[in-house]
Parts: structure tokens; C-alpha cells; sequence
């Protein structure tokens, strides 16, 4: 049986006609031309319908780019996420016909949860690859439910731990408080239910989550709990997203857990913002990686990582020189304490268990 490539990315923003790609640019589409199969994360509605939403920042982009959007080279995108939303279903609902209409298959929303939740199963090379989302940010009203259109949810319950003997010591010190994170029980059965179906339908399953911090490198406390949970209903991979960072590549019973791959496509901060967001923005990192999993006929994964950066334009070039090397000794660092071990190669990082 022939290998399958998947390539996995992380946010895609796009705001800006692409007239001229230029050669550089090409050459990291290029990885998600190459693939089987493309995934990524869009996180940007394409519509001129709805209201923003009362929330730190509303963007969209104009519906005309949808004629765009074939130079991704995208297969399937998950739009559970906390921007997709930020106009409402309407524009949500607008943007999801657009991508369809340019051939990409969408997962994660829909007018009800059922369709939210509703995967898409790929076949390439003899095999079925199924791919379903969900969002563990929410913004207030924009989870889908029975009655409720929205996207796919896996709401996460927090809890704030005081040091009771540092408190009486020092008072008011934010040390004395940790936060405690876990997925609502009721939410993950549901979702645990999905991915075991979806297994019983596909040699192999990819979970696509939005998660995790902004900025740092920190994991939140639910974040690998979760990942073993759905790894142990069935997921083959787990491809997380959100951070504007690159966070560690981990293993569970030798399945990939990608973190975070960052930002594929940034254009969002071209959008006009508070000084507050703009001053976010400009913390945010622009290196980042696409994915590249072989999955073998014996059930193996390979994990390759194409390591990337953002332009002038915020879209992505093939890293090399002193940003490959820094790159490459985070995604090291940060995934050993992850059961993962990083080695070089020309141009690719490898990424296998330990």
C-alpha cells in the first residue's frame, strides 16, 4: 500500500488579493500543493454580512477573495475557532458557501450541532482520512448547539488554587494564585463519541483543535489531558492551533500531538485595531512550520517538519540560515519534555517518539 502525505498548517488570515506570489512564496505553497492532503486552520471570515461581535477584536476580510483561495492549495479547513465567528453565523455561513464554493471542505460549525460536528472523510491512495474540528475558545454565543448554530465546541471549566501559607506572607502576589483548566466532561463524552465513530468510518483520523494560550510557550493544564482522551477514542493525529508561537510536537502511544504550528497566513494586522491589539500583534512571533505526516500501510507516522516564516506581506517562506537554526532548537526544546525527539535534515526537521 502507497504512503499518504498530509501536510498541516496553522492559522490562515488572509486579507490581501494575491496577484504576484512571488517565487519564495510558491516554493512553501508549494509543501501543500505536494500532499495528499492539506489541512489548516482559516481563521478569518470572507463576507460583507453581519455585525461584529462585542469581543477584543472583530475582523473579516472581503468576500472577493474567495477567488483567491485555490493558491493555498487547501483540501479541507476548519473554521472552529474564536475569529470565524467574530461577525456572527451570518458571515460565518457566507464565508463557509465561499470556501466550498473554491473546493475546499470545511469542518467544524454549522446551524446545528450535529452538522458542526460533522466530519469529512478523504480518500487518497486506497485510504480514507477523516477529519473532524472542534474550538476549545468560545466566544460568548457562537458555540453551536441542538437549537443554536455556531461551531463545534469543547468548553473548558476553569478553577483558581490559592497557596494559602504564601497568601498570609504575601498578600496580593499573583504567585499565590494557579490556575486550574480541565474540558467539561459532557462536552469531551460527546466529543470522545464523534472521533470513535469517525474511526469506525477511516484508516485514520486527524482531530483539528483550537486551543491553548496566545503567546508564551506554556501548555494549559487541559491541553495534553484532552489530547490523550480523544488519542484513546480513536484520533491518529491531533493538529492544535491558536498560539501565535511555535509550541512543542508530543507523543502518546506513538501519535503525534502537534501543539501549535503558528501562523501560516497573517494578514490580520493589516486590519485596523486598538493600540492594544496592535501592540499583541506585534509580539507575535512569525515563525512557524507545515506539517508534513507520511502515514505508513503498516499504521506508522512519520512527522516531518517544513519549517516557515512570514514576509513583509505576512505570507509564509521556506526558513533557512539563522531563522531554520532558531527555529529548530525551539521546537527541540520545548518537545522534549514531550516524549519527542527533533533531529535535522536538509531543509525538514524529523520529529519521532523517543
Amino acid at each position: 500500500m502507497e504512503p499518504v502525505t498530509l501536510a498541516l498548517t496553522g492559522d490562515i488570515y488572509p486579507t490581501r488579493p494575491l496577484n504576484l506570489l512571488s517565487q519564495s512564496v510558491k516554493q512553501a505553497i508549494s509543501v501543500l500543493r505536494d500532499a495528499d492532503i492539506a489541512i489548516g486552520n482559516f481563521e478569518i471570515s470572507l463576507s460583507d454580512k453581519g455585525a461584529p461581535l462585542e469581543k477584543l477584536l472583530a475582523i473579516r476580510a472581503r468576500p472577493e477573495l474567495e477567488a483567491d483561495l485555490p493558491e493555498f492549495c487547501l483540501d479541507v479547513v476548519t473554521v472552529a475557532n474564536n475569529h470565524s465567528v467574530d461577525y456572527g453565523w451570518e458571515a460565518l455561513s457566507d464565508s463557509i458557501g465561499r470556501l466550498e464554493k473554491a473546493g475546499i471542505r470545511v469542518v467544524g460549525a454549522g446551524p446545528k450541532l450535529e452538522d458542526a460536528m460533522r466530519p469529512q472523510i478523504v480518500e487518497a491512495r486506497g485510504r480514507r482520512v477523516g477529519i473532524i474540528a472542534f474550538s476549545c475558545l468560545l466566544p460568548a454565543g457562537q458555540a453551536a448547539s441542538a437549537t443554536r448554530p455556531g461551531i463545534s465546541p469543547i468548553h473548558v471549566q476553569t478553577a483558581y488554587e490559592i497557596d494559602p501559607g504564601y497568601q498570609m506572607e504575601e498578600p496580593g502576589d499573583l504567585s499565590v494564585v494557579k490556575v486550574r483548566t480541565w474540558a467539561r466532561e459532557s462536552d469531551l463524552a460527546v466529543a470522545e463519541a464523534a472521533v470513535s465513530a469517525l474511526k469506525s468510518q477511516c484508516d485514520v483520523v486527524v482531530v483539528s483543535i483550537h486551543w491553548g494560550f496566545g503567546s508564551g510557550e506554556s501548555l494549559a493544564d487541559y491541553q495534553l489531558p484532552l489530547a490523550r482522551k480523544l488519542i484513546e477514542a480513536g484520533a491518529d493525529i491531533i493538529h492544535g492551533h491558536h498560539p501565535h508561537s511555535i509550541h512543542a510536537i508530543g507523543f502518546y502511544e506513538r501519535k503525534p500531538i502537534l501543539f501549535s504550528p503558528n501562523v501560516f497566513v497573517g494578514q490580520q494586522v493589516f486590519l485596523d485595531a486598538s493600540d492594544q491589539v496592535k501592540a499583541m500583534w506585534a509580539e507575535m512571533s512569525v515563525d512557524g512550520y507545515v506539517a508534513r505526516l507520511t502515514l505508513a500501510g503498516n499504521g506508522d507516522i512519520g512527522v516531518e517538519i517544513v519549517p516557515t516564516t512570514l514576509n513583509a506581506d505576512r505570507l509564509p517562506v521556506l526558513a533557512t540560515g539563522e531563522v531554520f537554526k532558531r527555529i529548530s532548537e525551539r521546537l527541540t526544546r520545548l518537545s522534549v519534555g514531550q516524549g519527542a525527539v527533533v533531529t535535522e535534515g536538509r531543509g525538514v526537521l524529523c520529529v519521532r517518539p523517543v
